[in-house]
């Protein structure tokens, strides 16, 4: 009787005989032998490639195979957002309970589209693709885009076992870990692994969704086993991108027919390879292909999400916005070309918008939960006083940190339920009258061409022969004002004549641009630019303001202080990045000038003032602001600083209807709610106690309050003039910013208008 040789029994999973089994040995020497012959090949190309890959999988640490069937099964880590002090905000995360489901109760449809898809040679392989793996491995080292050609052992490794940091290191783990995953898994467990927890983009709720069974149920409403042909097509082409293919739209709306088309145009994709693999005829691919499947697409569910409202999303998108450079920079693109490419843009902010969904990262806010709580209770409680015959009123806030940026809390909207657009963060508005100091006022003292007594022709004009121009309230004046007085009382006329002025010596956009304002450069070239013509977010205002309470230096307004991994690596944190927009002394005239906005009496924003003076004296704070009411009446806003904070405000109609002057008076009652409730929240955030700095570095004049120049005489057509008026002082940051009397004193104005007001001056 001859001997057989007995065949040695499979490991269970969680048995070990020693730290590295024999099977270990021989992967790990496979790998060897595939890392020496690409070593090899790419020698002319990298030098010490061979010796760094081979001391990669020296020290990788060899999980067991328990390890590994409960890593490959595993539900999506969470992904959790908080507040400044670490105060949990929510969740990102698949919302719905993931199900995990038997090989069985998967249509083998599904299975057949998905492996004809994404891995042909599943059932032949052992894990990698040598083929696929050379080009990876070379396209990576080159620096290239190395997403392509991975099997679905390694997609599942990936997904379950790594990060997704796109190095070589990472590139060498995968390979050797699906390799051991083929050797103690069977095909039907890794193919049933990667069905279950694998991302599907979001069901008819908006929700993020992982698993084939979720899949089926929150976009078909059937279950995994019910699926048809195209329906199964469709879900087998959501993993190369879910967010892109998915139908929904992140409130569970349908997205348009032109995002919903990609979805489909991917199904076709996959039909066309089930029949290039054999699993289908070409009859029944153009069947599939030509069915309608919009019509099998749930409706949006009108069950409320309880985890959707203007926090959730803002902070969500802040942190795939600061995330998107590491992906799209390691394939070798620019900001530049992501910002000029639409499709681009949404490649990536889906891609990390889906790694988010399942990396278990921790996205630590600037928010601050006291105040940010206070700030949503009165826009509860008081919202309604905005009301007027035109329907709901529609607010946006944004309270910053002056002296580095940091977004300390916002309101969004009245109510997330009833509008989901982010009216502080996303949304632009006319900035009205509030772009004056910014763009006008700002850049004139900035570079020396006015101080803050030169004159500015306030006689009412007609702009381009075509549109009378006048103030607010259809005011014109006869005579001219100083800066001061202009400012104080936002007339336009006076701020039309400098900016004129202005353009043609100053590079008014590179100011724009510094401070991200988010305007175009023809949009700042516009005569009436100062007015408001071009749109801008609250959030954009408020860090413009904020860099005029910081001595002229600009801080971007963010909300994403850090971002660490499940392990506790940080992969992002905020960088300062402070920009000199405006000198310091510039700043400090600035500020003196929009002290007067709020504490004169014929100031715009006295009533401000009287309202902070009832609740604990608020007023006594060194507030410095300016409101802006734009054309029409369909903008209000109201934004000031302290020298710690700015607090912007806009109110209006999101169809832009006409609001009436109660709701310009409730607005600025409204803002002071704000104030009030932030103070209660944190009483050392507003800094009452803290004052703005004199502008000491200023060149200051005594001049004429009729003229702004100094006093003299001057002969002009044969007659002698004489500057007289009372004695002002005048801050500048230039001498040259300073006139002698001239029959033309001021900026603006016609000839007539300077005989009109030379006859005033001698009566």
């Amino acid at each position: 009787m001859v001997a057989t040789k007995p065949t040695p029994p499979k490991k269970r999973a969680g048995q070990t005989t020693s730290r590295i089994d024999q099977s270990y040995l021989a992967i790990h020497h496979f790998i060897i032998w595939i890392v020496a012959i690409l070593g090899l090949a790419l020698c002319l190309a990298g030098g010490v490639l061979t010796g760094y890959v081979l001391n990669d999988v020296q020290s990788l640490t060899v999980p067991s195979v328990a390890q590994m069937q409960k890593k490959m099964n595993q539900s999506s880590l969470v992904t959790t957002m908080t507040y400044s002090n670490k105060q949990k905000i929510g969740t990102i995360q698949s919302d719905i309970v993931r199900t995990n489901i038997k090989s069985q109760q998967i249509s083998p449809l599904v299975k057949k589209a998905l492996i004809d898809t994404e891995d042909p040679y599943f059932y032949q392989h052992h894990g990698i693709v040598p083929k696929a793996l050379l080009r990876a491995l070379v396209t990576q080292i080159m620096g290239e885009d190395t997403s392509g050609g991975s099997t679905l052992t390694q997609q599942l490794v990936k997904q379950q076992f790594l990060t997704n940091t796109p190095t070589l290191s990472r590139k060498i783990k995968e390979i050797f870990l699906a390799i051991r995953l083929e050797h103690h898994f069977s095909k039907n467990e890794i193919l049933t692994a990667y069905l279950n927890v694998t991302p599907f983009g979001r069901n008819n709720r908006g929700e993020n969704i992982a698993g084939i069974d979720q899949a089926a149920r929150g976009i078909f409403g059937v279950s995994a086993k019910q699926l048809t042909l195209p329906q199964a097509a469709f879900i087998a082409g959501l993993p190369q991108s879910p967010m892109v293919y998915t139908p929904y739209t992140a409130t569970g709306q349908f997205k348009s027919k032109q995002e919903m088309q990609y979805g489909i145009d991917r199904k076709n994709e996959v039909l066309e390879n089930m029949y290039r693999q054999g699993d289908l005829s070409y009859t029944e691919m153009k069947k599939a292909q030509s069915y309608p499947l919009q019509n099998d697409f749930l409706p949006p569910s009108k069950e409320k999400n309880d985890k959707a409202n203007y926090l959730y999303f803002a902070v969500r998108d802040q942190a795939i916005q600061v995330l998107m450079p590491s992906y799209y920079e390691a394939n070798g693109y620019t900001s530049e070309d992501i910002q000029h490419s639409a499709k681009l843009y949404r490649y990536y902010y889906h891609l990390v918008e889906s790694r988010l969904t399942s990396s278990g990262y921790t996205i630590q806010s600037t928010i601050s939960q006291p105040i940010y709580a206070a700030m949503q209770r009165v826009v509860q409680e008081k919202g309604s006083t905005l009301d007027d015959h035109s329907g709901t009123v529609q607010v946006g806030d944004v309270l910053i940190d002056n002296k580095n940026g940091k977004v300390l809390g916002f309101v969004g909207g009245r109510d997330f339920n009833q509008n989901q657009n982010n009216h502080a963060l996303q949304t632009k508005r006319s900035p009205a009258s509030t772009m004056k100091p910014i763009l006008a006022y700002g850049p004139a003292i900035d570079n020396g061409l006015i101080h803050t007594e030169t004159m500015l022709d306030n006689y009412s004009f007609t702009y381009h022969n075509h549109q009378q121009v006048t103030n607010y309230g259809g005011r014109s004046g006869q005579n001219f004002e100083s800066v001061r007085e202009a400012l104080l009382r936002s007339d336009n006329i006076p701020v039309l004549n400098l900016y004129r002025q202005l353009l043609k010596k100053v590079n008014v956009y590179d100011y724009a641009q510094k401070m991200n304002l988010g305007l175009s450069e023809n949009q700042v070239q516009y005569e009436s630019a100062p007015l408001g013509t071009g749109g801008m977010t609250v959030m954009a205002q408020a860090g413009a303001y904020a860099t005029l309470a910081n001595q002229g230096v600009f801080n971007q307004p963010y909300l994403i202080e850090k971002i660490t991994d499940s392990d506790g690596k940080v992969v992002y944190e905020h960088e300062p990045n402070e920009v000199q927009v405006y000198s310091a002394t510039t700043a400090s005239i600035m500020n003196r000038l929009m002290y007067a906005v709020l504490h004169d009496k014929d100031g715009t924003g006295y009533p401000v003032l009287q309202d902070m003076k009832k609740t604990k004296d608020l007023s006594k704070g060194d507030w410095v602001g300016k409101t802006g009411t734009s054309e029409d009446y369909t903008d209000y806003w109201f934004t000031a600083s302290t020298p710690n904070i700015t607090l912007s405000s806009w109110v209006g109609y999101d169809h832009n209807a006409k609001m009436s002057e109660t709701a310009r008076k409730a607005s600025m009652q409204f803002w002071v709610d704000l104030v009030e409730a932030i103070d209660k929240a944190d009483p050392k955030v507003l800094g009452l106690d803290d004052r703005f700095p004199n502008p000491d570095d200023a060149v200051t004049k005594k001049v004429s309050s009729q003229t702004g120049t100094t006093f003299g005489s001057f002969e002009e057509d044969g007659k002698t003039y004489t500057v007289h008026g009372k004695k002002v002082t005048a801050y500048a940051t230039d001498e040259s910013a300073f006139h002698q009397p001239s029959f033309r004193f001021g900026i603006g104005g016609t000839y007539d208008n300077y005989v009109d007001n030379w006859k005033k001056f001698d009566q």
